[in-house]
C-alpha cells in the first residue's frame, strides 16, 4: 500500500511541475504591490509555500480564501517576517465560522521599513539628512462556503495601498479560492487566483532625464502597472500515517503574470498532531529554494488550541529570511 501511495504522488506531482507551455521571458518589474507576494505563515513557507490546499486555518486568506471553511468555530492568526535590507513584514486574520456551511474572515498585512535618506540627482550622498519611511497595506474581508461535504470555495475582496514618499496609489482586488477533498489518503485538490484588479498609476509625477528635450518644470504621467496576479494550483496527499505519526506531502504550481511559473514541492512530517517537522523547495528561483520549520500544536484552556510555527528560507546572496506565525482556535 505505502508503494502504491507513493507512485500516484510521484505521478500527480510530475503532472503539476509539468509546464504546460515554456517560458522564455520574466516580465519583471511590470506589477505593483509586491509585498502581496511575500508568503505569510511559517507553516506554509516551511513547505516550499506548497501550500495551496493543505492550509486551515484564519492565514488562508493570504493563500486560498477556501481554506477558511476548515475554521471549526473561530481563529485568529498572526504572521510576522524579517526580510532583508531591515524589511519588516505583518499579517492578522480572524474567522468566524457562520453555522455549519458559510465561514466570514477579516484580514491585513503590512510592509514597514525604517527610515531611509532621501537621494536626488543633486543629492546623491542625502546629505540634506532628509527621511522617508514605507508603511503599505492591504485590508481585505472573506467569505467561504461549504458547496457540499467535500467541496468548498472562498472569495476575498480587498482594499490595497502603497505610499512611497509624495508617490502612491490605492486600489481594489479580488481573490478567489476552491478545495476539494477526495476520500484516497486524503488527498485534496485546489486552485486559486489572488490579487487581481484593475490596472493603477501612481500619482503625481516625475521629470524624464532620459529625453533630451526635458524640462525640470515639466512633469510625465507615471505609467499603468498591473496587480501581482497569481494563479496557484495545488494537491496534498496522506503518504503514511498510523497511531502516531503521519507524513504530508504537497506540490503547487504557480503561474504569476510578472515572472516565470514556479514550482513548490513540500513534505510535513506529524508526531500525534503535536509536534512537526517541515521541508520544501521552490524551482525556477532566481535565488534560494530551499526552506525549513518546525511547528507545535498545543492544547489552550482546555479543548482550545495554539499554533506555533517557524520557518526558515534561503534567498540566495541576500540574508535567510525567518518567519514566525501563532494561530488560537477557540
Amino acid at each position: 500500500m505505502i508503494k502504491k501511495t507513493l507512485f500516484t504522488t510521484a505521478i500527480m506531482c510530475l503532472l503539476i511541475f509539468f509546464p504546460l507551455q515554456a517560458q522564455e521571458f520574466a516580465p519583471v518589474g511590470t506589477a505593483v504591490a509586491q509585498f502581496l507576494e511575500v508568503g505569510m505563515g511559517a507553516r506554509g513557507t516551511g513547505m516550499g509555500d506548497a501550500y495551496t490546499v493543505l492550509t486551515d486555518d484564519a492565514g488562508s486568506v493570504f493563500w486560498n480564501p477556501a481554506g477558511i471553511m476548515g475554521v471549526q468555530n473561530m481563529n485568529f492568526f498572526m504572521g510576522y517576517n524579517r526580510w532583508p535590507a531591515d524589511i519588516s513584514f505583518g499579517a492578522m486574520a480572524y474567522v468566524m465560522r457562520l453555522g455549519n456551511s458559510q465561514s466570514l474572515a477579516i484580514s491585513g498585512v503590512f510592509i514597514n521599513t525604517d527610515d531611509m535618506l532621501i537621494t536626488t540627482v543633486d543629492d546623491p550622498e542625502g546629505a540634506s539628512g532628509l527621511q522617508f519611511g514605507i508603511t503599505n497595506y492591504a485590508l481585505g474581508l472573506t467569505y467561504g462556503r461549504n458547496l457540499t461535504n467535500r467541496l468548498a470555495v472562498g472569495i476575498t475582496t480587498k482594499l490595497v495601498r502603497e505610499q512611497y514618499l509624495d508617490y502612491g496609489y490605492t486600489t481594489w482586488a479580488v481573490d478567489v479560492g476552491t478545495m476539494y477533498q477526495t476520500d484516497f489518503r486524503g488527498m485534496k485538490l485546489g486552485m486559486s487566483i489572488l490579487h487581481f484588479g484593475p490596472e493603477v498609476r501612481f500619482s503625481g509625477g516625475y521629470t524624464d532625464y532620459s529625453d533630451p528635450d526635458f524640462s525640470q518644470d515639466e512633469k510625465k504621467d507615471f505609467e499603468g502597472y498591473s496587480m501581482p496576479i497569481n494563479f496557484r494550483v495545488g494537491l496534498s496527499i496522506d503518504v503514511w500515517e498510523n497511531a502516531s505519526h503521519k507524513i504530508i506531502s504537497a506540490a503547487d504550481l504557480v503561474h504569476p503574470n510578472n515572472n516565470l511559473e514556479q514550482y513548490n514541492f513540500g513534505l510535513e512530517y506529524g508526531f500525534k498532531q503535536m509536534l512537526f517537522v517541515r521541508s520544501g523547495y521552490r524551482f525556477q528561483l532566481d535565488e534560494g529554494g530551499l526552506t525549513l520549520g518546525a511547528g507545535a500544536r498545543l492544547p489552550l484552556f482546555g479543548d482550545h488550541l495554539s499554533a506555533l510555527d517557524y520557518s526558515f528560507s534561503e534567498v540566495g546572496v541576500l540574508p535567510s529570511v525567518h518567519r514566525l506565525s501563532v494561530s488560537f482556535s477557540f
